[in-house]
């Protein structure tokens, strides 16, 4: 391979989950990336406080929405011999399209791709049952089309999280063409004082914090039935809840739960970093950033084991699992570290590590390594952060 060929990603829009990498793979491949986009924004994230990209080393180039199709023949034919990476592009037929375009002319391409939701909740907000039910039946057999559709021809898939790796073995693509991924964003500044408190006593206050969007989908409520059943046994827990969303299940007379409104984009690290610990409860989240942000800040994590970034901070001893939709099995986790507070501050400790094996610069090298490997080799090349080969 030819190191001077440049990288050209095509996503509905760049934000920091994976413009950062892109950012460092441009610096350690010494080549420009460009980032072919539908949109420059996403609208719905935009009401929930998201922001444009902080990263404006990497060119966008929208995709427009008359002629798309001929506007992507031509991109695909110019830069034929380069290397093009499409990023969740089943959200966007316009990219489906391309990615056929893509096959048909033989450039090398590959997918970055999140595991299909195997449950009926909505991602963003609430759906109507029937419909989220219908579309949960649906996903594998769609996933099986797409693997049939581009498995000979894709160079390979970044999948994000386990449960992607699994489903897409399942749909039919060879284990092979199968690579570990994330997403990744940096820390915004070294914590070492906070990630070296101690926790003083087994009888002081757990400072959990939970950040997410107040849905179904996201399992607070699962949280408060944990942390009330506890507190009726005399256990001391006080949730921070940060989100956007209706408040109103949440108690209005309760101290111990208390809704704090919405974290200002580019803000999560620094609040993070004033709690003891980050629950996501979430009963679907293919990746779930928010995990990286509270590991970056010195913060250890427990997640539902149906949570991408859960499984990594599990094996590198920063975070523990519950079960899925089980608030029996949260509140027996969340017991065991008010009990023991030597774990809590063992698993600060091992944030750092973690937080470090998550940065984009190390997404980066895996992934030029991956890409610059032969076809056989691929495979074997460890990702750091993979809980498999942690």
């Amino acid at each position: 391979m030819k190191n001077s060929r440049i990288f050209l990603t095509w996503q509905p829009v760049l934000t920091d989950h994976q413009a950062f990498t892109y950012q460092a793979l441009a610096q350690q491949a010494a080549v420009p990336v460009v980032a072919y986009v539908t949109a420059a924004e996403d609208a719905e994230r935009k009401t929930q406080g998201w922001a444009r990209t902080q990263v404006n080393s990497v060119e966008q180039r929208p995709i427009p929405g008359k002629g798309f199709l001929s506007y992507c023949y031509r991109q695909l034919c110019e830069y034929r011999t380069d290397i093009h990476v499409f990023a969740s592009p089943f959200q966007q037929p316009r990219l489906i399209l391309c990615m056929l375009l893509a096959a048909w002319l033989g450039v090398e391409f590959y997918l970055i791709s999140e595991p299909f939701s195997p449950n009926a909740d909505g991602y963003l907000s609430e759906s109507s049952a029937w419909r989220g039910k219908l579309k949960a039946m649906l996903r594998p057999w769609v996933y099986r089309c797409y693997a049939r559709l581009f498995g000979a021809r894709l160079a390979g898939i970044f999948a994000i999280s386990g449960l992607a790796i699994a489903q897409y073995e399942k749909a039919g693509v060879p284990s092979g063409k199968l690579f570990p991924f994330g997403y990744f964003i940096p820390a915004e500044r070294p914590s070492p004082l906070r990630s070296a408190l101690p926790v003083a006593a087994a009888d002081a206050c757990l400072k959990i914090v939970f950040v997410g969007n107040l849905i179904r989908r996201k399992g607070l409520d699962l949280l408060q039935e944990a942390v009330h059943g506890l507190s009726g046994k005399g256990y001391k827990i006080s949730v921070d809840v940060f989100g956007p969303g209706d408040p109103s299940s949440l108690p209005a007379d309760d101290p111990g739960i208390r809704y704090r409104g919405l974290i200002p984009f580019g803000q999560a690290q620094q609040v993070i970093a004033r709690y003891d610990l980050l629950v996501l409860p979430s009963r679907y989240d293919g990746w779930g950033v928010v995990v990286n942000e509270a590991l970056c800040a010195g913060v250890p994590v427990v997640c539902s084991d149906a949570t991408g970034a859960g499984g990594v901070a599990a094996a590198f001893g920063s975070g523990l699992l519950f079960s899925v939709g089980d608030a029996a099995s949260l509140s027996a986790v969340l017991a065991r570290l008010v009990d023991d507070p030597g774990l809590l501050n063992a698993m600060r400790t091992a944030t750092a590590p973690t937080a470090q094996a998550l940065q984009p610069e190390v997404a980066a090298s895996y992934m030029l390594d991956v890409i610059r490997a032969p076809a056989a080799l691929k495979s074997t090349i460890r990702a750091p952060w993979c809980p498999q080969s942690a």
